[in-house]
């Protein structure tokens, strides 16, 4: 499976706009050509839209975007998508599943279902891709899972350096709550002052979700 992270910035003052023609035109428009949009967010600024959208493989990533780059719908609306929007970056996206209760056509966990979530973006020390994955394995899902909060996704970008997941609470006081249950367990203790030595740099985007109509 293969995932496409697309963050796009949004022109000042422009969110609504852009989430009427999300909803009414390009969410539908990619469920008629069988895009598969896993998720939809806003960061909680109200200034970039986060979506992911998910594919069997490279090869069935590039004919989805060839028809849907190419249909007279999307023609339509570019020129006003391009209106809206000031940048959007583009990474592609390995996922990986660690739950057992992850069933096999890579269902997620409450995906954009719940009022708060955190996009948290990593970079990972040269070569060291396969250890933070194996710590977080085995010390970070056992401790968010212990602390009560949902993992939605996990995924590195297709260089191994960058590694991406969100994780999810009910509202402000729910995170809050939950995070501290998290930092003061054991499976954090123990990893604490490893973290570091893995990950050189992170990144947190708070985000609310997009309701719309999936396919």
């Amino acid at each position: 499976m293969l995932s496409e992270l697309r963050i796009v910035t949004i022109n000042k003052g422009q969110m609504d706009n852009w989430l009427d023609l999300f909803r009414d035109r390009v969410a539908p428009l990619a469920r008629r050509l069988d895009v598969r949009i896993t998720g939809a967010w806003t960061d909680v600024d109200r200034e970039r839209f986060v979506q992911i959208r998910s594919f069997a493989d490279d090869e069935d990533m590039a004919a989805r975007r060839a028809r849907f780059v190419s249909s007279p719908d999307w023609r339509a609306i570019e020129g006003r998508v391009l209106d809206l929007t000031a940048q959007q970056d583009i990474v592609q996206l390995q996922p990986i599943w660690h739950f057992d209760d992850w069933d096999g056509d890579y269902g997620l966990l409450d995906m954009d279902r719940r009022g708060l979530a955190q996009l948290r973006m990593y970079t990972v020390n040269k070569g060291m891709l396969a250890d933070w994955e194996d710590l977080f394995k085995r010390y970070e899902i056992p401790g968010h899972q212990a602390a009560g909060i949902t993992l939605e996704w996990l995924s590195h970008d297709l260089e191994e350096e960058r590694f991406f997941w969100i994780r999810s609470f009910k509202n402000q006081w729910d995170m809050e709550s939950s995070q501290n249950r998290f930092h003061e367990g054991l499976d954090w203790q123990a990893i604490k002052d490893r973290v570091p030595s893995l990950v050189a740099h992170g990144e947190v985007m708070l985000m609310n979700p997009v309701e719309f109509e999936q396919g």
